[in-house]
This record gives structure tokens, C-alpha cells and sequence, in this order.
């Protein structure tokens, strides 16, 4: 049986980081016509701005790796607030999705949420199906859309 866990990221983790990130966004690359440099190059600036961005936008937030029996597979970023956790981002490696890591890993905030008296939000790129599925299926509503994004929010059921 398979062991998950999550730690908090340390610098030295920056490498796996930055090719978690190119395995699940360098496929969209793919199309352009652009050289192997040239694509490698716009990944590394996306991934160091997501990061910077992430940062300023939720500076007292939790950035955590995921590791699959000892190994690194994913990250989990959540900020916590005053009434409800914010899911800033979750990522597992395309090499072992599907096999619900990240089910177990949302249910867990889930959970700490709950017990918090806490709802969690979450944006969701609005052209990423997969993503929006992921959520609805975990429990998380729409609350409003832009152009953009999909607002979401999950809600611990009352206790009777």
C-alpha cells in the first residue's frame, strides 16, 4: 500500500517544482512553432511568475510538496483566512494522476477545514475541464464566472 504525504517546500526543491510544472503545462507548447529553447524558455518564465505571483498574492499561505511513498509527485498550496482556506493550487505529476492523489489530498484540507468551522474557495481556469470536474465532483459550487475563471467554494455540511 501506497503512502501519502506532504512536507513543506524547501528551496532545494525548486528543480522538482520547475519540471512538475513544464510535465503538466509544456504540452500545451506543443503546437507552437517554436524552437526547443524558445519553449523551454517561456516555461521557466511562466513557472517563476507563477510562483512570484503566488507568493505576493497569498503571503501567508502554505506551500507544501507531495511525496508518493517518500517521492515527490505534486505540490499543494492553500492560504488559510479568517472563515475559509483558500485553495491557491494543487498539482500531481501526469505520471500518477488518476490514481486519486488528489482526491485524498483536497479531502484532507477538507477535513482540517471542517473541523476549523471553515469553507475553502478555489479559481479554476475556466477552459480547464478537467479541473472543473475535479472540483464539482469534490463537493465545490460555482459561485461566480468572468471571462477567465470559475469562482469556486466548498462548504462543510452542517452537523446535526
Amino acid at each position: 500500500m501506497s503512502m501519502l504525504a506532504v512536507r513543506p517546500a524547501l528551496p532545494q526543491d525548486e528543480i522538482f517544482l520547475y519540471e512538475l510544472y513544464s510535465a503538466l503545462r509544456g504540452p500545451e507548447f506543443d503546437v507552437a512553432q517554436i524552437s526547443a529553447t524558445q519553449k523551454e524558455h517561456l516555461i521557466r518564465m511562466q513557472f517563476h511568475g507563477q510562483m512570484s505571483a503566488y507568493t505576493q498574492m497569498y503571503p501567508n499561505s502554505c506551500y507544501h510538496i507531495v511525496l508518493l511513498d517518500s517521492k515527490p509527485v505534486g505540490r499543494l498550496w492553500v492560504s488559510p483566512g479568517e472563515r475559509a482556506f483558500h485553495l491557491v493550487d494543487i498539482a500531481v505529476h501526469p505520471s500518477v494522476q488518476s490514481k486519486g492523489i488528489g482526491t485524498v489530498l483536497v479531502q484532507r484540507v477538507q477535513e482540517e477545514a471542517k473541523q476549523r468551522g471553515h469553507g475553502i474557495t478555489s479559481t479554476v481556469f475556466r477552459f480547464n475541464p478537467g479541473s472543473l470536474r475535479f472540483h464539482k465532483r469534490l463537493g465545490f459550487n460555482i459561485v461566480r464566472e468572468d471571462e477567465m475563471y470559475c469562482y469556486m467554494e466548498w462548504k462543510p455540511l452542517p452537523i446535526f
